[in-house]
């Protein structure tokens, strides 16, 4: 009789045991979790980064205060409130005397260290609610809060004695360091450009009175 070819058996593929289901399935949780904290460590420094600039960018570069940019946005924020809510507040422009001199004698260098000298008194001597900045070369500008006429040119006149008796020692020189402060009143439905400008002629018209106080000639290119 002839044989009955052998028929194969069912074959079964081979399968991954639950214990290697279970491995792989947590290789790929754990690298799932590792690409999760690597996304948010960049995160975290993309933040860091966008803080830093936006830090810089209402800086001064090279003194410890704000910068012109911020300042007018203080300045203009400062006149909304003013109207809104009848606020007083004040604003002074501090002009340095005799930076050209003081370049021209002793270097750029020494005019850098004076400004930063001068910046570092001015910032000593305002609260944290007001603002100063640097909003020239030699110019600064403060805004200072709930104050009037009257203490705006107290604070100018303290500012002014400070500048003038401080020792300003750039090695073994002692650079002449004062200052022309102009002051202003924020008006209620005031401008920008009004605000500065009142404060501006103020500050050269005192700077007018200390080149007849002391006879030092007006600077060609800084003073009027």
């Amino acid at each position: 009789m002839p044989m009955e070819p052998h028929k194969p058996e069912n074959i079964v593929p081979p399968t991954m045991s639950s214990a290697g289901k279970s491995a792989g399935e947590a290789s790929d949780i754990a690298e799932l979790q590792r690409e999760i904290a690597g996304l948010h460590r960049e995160l975290r420094l993309l933040r860091m980064a966008n803080a830093e600039l936006e830090r810089v960018a209402i800086l001064d570069t090279l003194t410890p205060l704000h910068n012109r940019r911020f300042f007018l946005g203080a300045l203009n924020d400062r006149i909304l409130r003013r109207t809104r809510y009848q606020s007083q507040a004040a604003v002074l422009f501090i002009d340095i005397n005799r930076m050209k001199f003081i370049n021209d004698a002793y270097g750029h260098a020494a005019g850098d260290f004076a400004l930063v000298y001068a910046a570092q008194i001015i910032a000593a001597q305002i609260r944290s609610t007001d603002v100063a900045a640097r909003i020239g070369g030699d110019e600064f500008a403060l805004i200072l809060e709930e104050a009037d006429e009257v203490q705006a040119r107290l604070k100018a006149d303290q500012l002014d004695e400070l500048l003038r008796e401080s020792r300003c020692a750039y090695g073994d020189i002692l650079l002449p360091v004062s200052a022309s402060i102009g002051v202003t009143i924020i008006r209620e439905n005031d401008r920008e450009d009004a605000v500065i400008e009142r404060a501006d002629a103020d500050m050269y018209a005192r700077k007018r009175e200390w080149h007849v106080r002391t006879g030092h000639a007006p600077d060609q290119r800084s003073d009027r």
